[in-house]
């Protein structure tokens, strides 16, 4: 069972989904274009939704699991600003 929610949530694309998200979201749109869903008035709206999910892939955003970080403390040498 374990491996099945490994699969479905995507654990083999760890440190990888936000690119997997981004191509995808604009393959999509690009996608429902090509098949005939979508006319190109309808694709030019979906502009924003291609850019940001090339862009999402482009700088690899990553989001980092905070509850593994612990609490910030700056006592500690965190210098990553107030918690």
């Amino acid at each position: 069972m374990t491996t099945f929610a490994w699969l479905i949530t995507g654990g083999f694309a760890k440190g990888y989904r936000t690119q997997i998200l981004g191509i995808t979201a604009a393959l999509s749109a690009v996608g429902l274009w090509a098949a005939g869903d979508l006319t190109l008035a309808q694709l030019l709206s979906e502009i924003p939704i291609i850019l940001g999910g090339l862009g999402l892939a482009a700088l690899g955003a990553k989001v980092d699991d905070a509850a593994a970080k612990g609490p910030r403390d700056p006592r500690d040498g965190d210098t990553r600003g107030p918690a």
